[in-house]
């Protein structure tokens, strides 16, 4: 499939940004994520498709749908402003005067039902985003652009890439479900909600000077991969069985849940792809993402908060401690999430909060020893990623693109029941990884969407 751009505009908020917002103050939790602008893709099938997820649309009518977005963003943009606007790398403010967000009209010569249903190429999903390196290279910084893909059955597949440093996944999910919520009623915004941009206030961008630098790397990159692979109800219902069977009562009592396991289960085949490329077991350090969204009470955070609300808890294989068993990790991992859940909920100033995202941070970088094995895991799961709806019905499949860093990104499937994992390793270990998941042998029901 070739993916042609056909024009681009600049959407601008529909009222412009009153003076007195004219500057949006980040968090320091903000400050700390990493700034890049990560991209998702949403799938819409056509109405001629058997899906009950489909889009009523067609080649003569494209260009009327993308009108239509067009004026829905423009009026949404009005109350997330600060996504219109742009940010200063290494500044603590987005300069809130209306830049707009660019906006992508492209076509793709073929049916999106063979990406949806198929094994696309990574290389193709990353071509339905807009380009990350252009967006870079602006200075400063747009926040966030959109581009809509309309294939020649009819299909639209709407790609977005948003600056990780002005939200996190929540937000961003907000802002579609607002957008297609205006969309959906024809521009009525009493019908939508508008969010809060008080986390600034509450938790003010400083001076990271707490922060320890990263090591010198000891070796040249590695070229990274990232592939996705489906784990089907039956097989997390499996993961959870072995779980439980080997584990002590309090596993048999409270079950992991999905993203527990899942999780676990992908750790220890990466301790164990480790195991095989040094020749002995290596002391493990997982980063797990948690929201903090509930967990901060004192601070009286608005429900409707955009901007980034996420802790990290990291969990420690030690061979000499502990043994890979599927119960032992997931022992391991909930009981990280408990500790750090914990602690976050005590805290009462927004001091503590920052100290425990410094010793994160250092933990994972500039402390951390070289011979331990650093492996990320983020999780959108329960985000109701699904539930976006521009008018079209529900999103036929909802993919991620291409990732910098070696990471596990977990979304639900659409059922709800499944997961995928979106796995960025380098190529080798990679190699290794599809190896043991995708084996004929295997009674794992694992497979490779990508």
């Amino acid at each position: 499939m070739k993916v042609e751009i056909l024009s681009s505009k600049v959407i601008k908020p529909s009222i412009p940004t009153p003076l007195h917002l004219k500057e949006h103050k980040i968090s320091f939790l903000d400050q700390l994520v990493s700034p890049i602008h990560f991209g998702m893709v949403f799938f819409f099938l056509p109405s001629d498709s058997k899906s009950s997820t489909a889009v009523s649309n067609t080649n003569e009518n494209s260009s009327k749908t993308c009108d239509q977005l067009e004026r829905s963003l423009s009026a949404t943009l009005s109350r997330y402003y600060p996504l219109a606007g742009r940010f200063f790398k290494g500044g603590f403010v987005v300069d809130c005067n209306d830049q707009g967000v660019e906006f992508w009209r492209a076509k793709v010569n073929g049916e999106i039902a063979g990406i949806v249903r198929g094994s696309p190429e990574m290389k193709l999903i990353d071509a339905l985003v807009p380009d990350p390196l252009g967006m870079a290279r602006s200075d400063p910084w747009p926040v966030l652009a959109v581009q809509i893909n309309v294939f020649d059955c009819g299909g639209i597949a709407m790609g977005i890439r948003i600056l990780h440093t002005i939200g996190d996944g929540v937000s961003v999910l907000a802002f579609l479900k607002d957008w297609g919520s205006g969309d959906r009623a024809g521009l009525k915004q009493e019908l939508v909600c508008c969010p809060s941009f008080e986390l600034g206030s509450l938790f003010p961008a400083r001076k990271l000077v707490e922060l320890k630098p990263l090591p010198p790397a000891n070796s040249p990159p590695n070229r990274l991969v990232t592939k996705c692979f489906l784990f089907d109800g039956a097989t997390i219902s499996a993961l959870k069985s072995e779980a439980v069977a080997s584990g002590s009562g309090e596993l048999a009592e409270r079950k992991p849940s999905r993203v527990q396991v899942v999780t676990a289960h992908i750790w220890r085949a990466l301790i164990q792809i480790s195991q095989a490329k040094h020749g002995h077991l290596r002391p493990s350090l997982m980063s797990f993402a948690m929201s903090l969204r509930g967990r901060l009470i004192p601070f009286q955070i608005p429900e409707n908060s955009y901007g980034t609300l996420v802790g990290h808890t990291t969990v420690r294989y030690n061979p000499g401690e502990s043994n890979t068993e599927l119960n032992t990790l997931v022992g391991l991992l909930r009981n990280a999430i408990t500790k750090t859940g914990n602690d976050y909920a005590k805290a009462r100033h927004s001091n503590e909060i920052y100290s425990m995202l410094i010793n994160y941070y250092n933990e994972i970088g500039g402390d951390k020893p070289g011979e331990v094995d650093l492996c990320r895991f983020t999780s959108w799961c329960g985000f109701s990623c699904y539930g976006i709806n521009f008018g079209w019905g529900r999103p036929s499949w909802v993919a991620t693109v291409s990732k910098g860093v070696e990471l596990v990104f977990l979304l639900d499937d659409i059922s709800g029941d499944g997961i995928e994992a979106w796995v960025t390793l380098n190529e080798d270990d990679m190699v290794e990884f599809e190896r043991r998941h995708l084996d004929n042998n295997s009674t794992m029901g694992i497979c490779s969407k990508l």
